[in-house]
């Protein structure tokens, strides 16, 4: 049995949180040293409101995007500031294509039924969080506990699930997510 099974009762912002997770969990396995709180607080935020807003906002800051344009002024980012275009330049430089893919897997999975409905229970979602569970697999990294995400049921909200804040404990210690907490970042 597929792993992502598990996830059809779990709300498209619980699926969402699962890749982040995936991301979390690659990151601080590949690149330990790395300062990951910056990208992953703006990752994060996805779970505490609405998914489109969020969703311009990040993929500025995704390779295609980023290094599209040989320099700041040139760019037009709407979002971006020069500081966080130099920050993230070079902050993303150094990351591998598959971690590139875990984000770039997390911001699909935020606008997949963007201004439409959820069919039956979302199979589209479901295979691109089985294709960041594979990256995780292929790269013998542990896969994050899906009961951390649960607790958003896709009985809510027509399958979006209730926001939440979702957030890495700062010490690094480990990942954690709650309903309790809705406060944004």
């Amino acid at each position: 049995m597929k792993l992502t099974n598990s996830f059809i009762k779990v709300s498209m912002n619980g699926r969402i949180a699962y890749s982040i997770l995936c991301s979390e969990q690659y990151a601080l396995t590949k690149y330990p040293d790395k300062n990951w709180k910056p990208l992953f607080e703006k990752i994060w935020a996805v779970t505490s409101g609405p998914f489109d807003e969020w969703y311009y906002r990040f993929i500025e800051i995704l390779p295609e995007y980023l290094y599209e344009f040989p320099d700041y002024k040139s760019s037009g980012f709407d979002y971006l500031s020069e500081q966080d275009y130099n920050y993230y330049y070079e902050f993303m430089r150094s990351l591998d294509d598959s971690f590139i893919k875990l984000l770039t897997i997390t911001s699909q999975l935020s606008m997949i039924y963007a201004y439409s409905t959820i069919s039956e229970f979302g199979q589209e979602s479901l295979d691109l969080l089985d294709e960041s569970i594979r990256i995780l697999e292929s790269n013998s990294i542990s896969l994050p506990d899906p009961n951390l995400v649960s607790f958003s049921s896709f009985d809510n909200r027509n399958g979006w699930g209730e926001f939440f804040n979702g957030r890495r404990n700062d010490d690094g210690a480990g990942v954690f997510v709650t309903s309790d907490d809705r406060g944004g970042f």
